[in-house]
């Protein structure tokens, strides 16, 4: 397996068995949630250059909202196939109608590309912020990656091969219910799933302290958590990796 950040915040290269993945890339540019008075975000640490990026296969948008789905620089990269959540299956398509666009969501929950299952797995919240997750696997080791953390109460999710790696929020980040309420559950959540999965190696993802304005920012309470704090939790000791860089690292 080889993981690389395209960013300081949630987008990624992933490389596992024959499949090469782009995750979430947002690489130039704002995004806007609804309007800019609302939420506008921009990233503090530049991105990897498009020259510089890796070779891919396609590219997984893990969620709906735009700092996961950026059409800027969908467009820029122009991908020839997506894996997308089915809410945005319309858009996407219209955006790169070249493309090919596999939508996952209740009619399509499991997936095998280049000898990869990917598997869909739904939150359990029934209205917005909707932050589902995804769980790769090959012949030998699997990766879960929540990119806003995620709750597991009495599903069970099946693990055939050893998680070598979970991506996942470390941050805690929540508005007003009005607004969403939890956006990143923090250590708590962290705590929840580390239990729940017991991976070998954990990573951070979605915490750039990027630049914002808005009334989100505003509202927000925030508490932002380095791999520093975490060491004095047993069950996170020998698991936190550190990658504070834009070189690959295998596992």
């Amino acid at each position: 397996m080889i993981i690389q950040r395209l960013n300081m915040d949630n987008s990624w290269f992933i490389q596992m068995n024959g499949l090469r993945l782009l995750v979430d890339p947002w690489l130039e540019g704002v995004e806007i949630d609804y309007f800019p008075w609302f939420n506008t975000q921009w990233h503090r640490s530049k991105p990897l250059s498009y020259e510089q990026l890796p070779t891919y296969d396609v590219v997984l948008i893990t969620q709906k909202y735009p700092d996961h789905y950026h059409p800027q620089t969908l467009l820029k990269l122009n991908p020839t196939k997506l894996i997308v959540p089915d809410s945005i299956e319309k858009q996407v398509q219209k955006l790169l109608p070249q493309a090919t666009v596999i939508a996952m969501g209740k009619q399509l929950t499991s997936i095998t590309l280049h000898g990869v299952k990917i598997d869909w797995h739904p939150t359990a919240r029934k209205i917005d912020p909707i932050y589902d997750a995804f769980l790769l696997s090959d012949d030998t080791e699997s990766l879960f990656l929540a990119t806003h953390g995620y709750y597991i109460s009495n599903e069970k999710i099946q693990l055939d091969k050893p998680l070598k790696l979970m991506i996942s929020p470390f941050n805690y980040f929540k508005l007003p219910f009005y607004l969403g309420g939890t956006v990143s559950p923090g250590i708590e959540g962290l705590q929840h799933l580390t239990s729940k999965l017991k991976p070998q190696y954990i990573v951070s993802t979605h915490d750039e302290d990027k630049h914002a304005k808005g009334l989100v920012i505003k509202m927000a309470k925030v508490k932002r958590i380095l791999a520093d704090d975490l060491h004095q939790y047993p069950i996170f000791q020998d698991k936190i990796l550190e990658l504070n860089h834009y070189q690959p690292h295998h596992l």
